[in-house]
């Protein structure tokens, strides 16, 4: 019973990050969040791995890939803040390995 309560905490802190000073992203991921846990209140074992295991990965692609962006008042552009957990992260449009995409971080040299 710890673990999932772990996860949902984590996905609160990863997503009042990723989204601080935004408050429909804020309320919007909040409600999500709570949804999926919801609807995973009474499910089996082998479910409920499995959606322990997708929320771990949520978690993780908010806290490595979301970056937030805000409108520049004076000309317009976007300014983004870039955390340094995303220094070495990359989007590739479709990976060689033939999965069609994904996010992974660029190797250590």
């Amino acid at each position: 019973m710890r673990e999932p309560l772990a996860l949902y905490r984590a996905l609160l802190r990863a997503r009042a990050k990723a989204f601080a000073g935004d408050v429909r992203a804020l309320a919007a991921s909040r409600g999500e969040i709570r949804e999926k846990f919801e609807a995973s209140r009474d499910v089996d074992d082998a479910l409920a791995a499995q959606r322990m295991r997708e929320g771990r990965e949520a978690e993780e692609f908010i806290r490595l890939h979301v970056v937030q962006a805000v409108r520049d008042d004076a000309g317009g552009a976007f300014k983004m803040r870039v955390e340094p957990s995303h220094v070495d992260v990359t989007i590739e449009g479709a990976r060689e390995s033939g999965s069609g995409g994904g996010c992974e971080r660029e190797p250590k040299a």
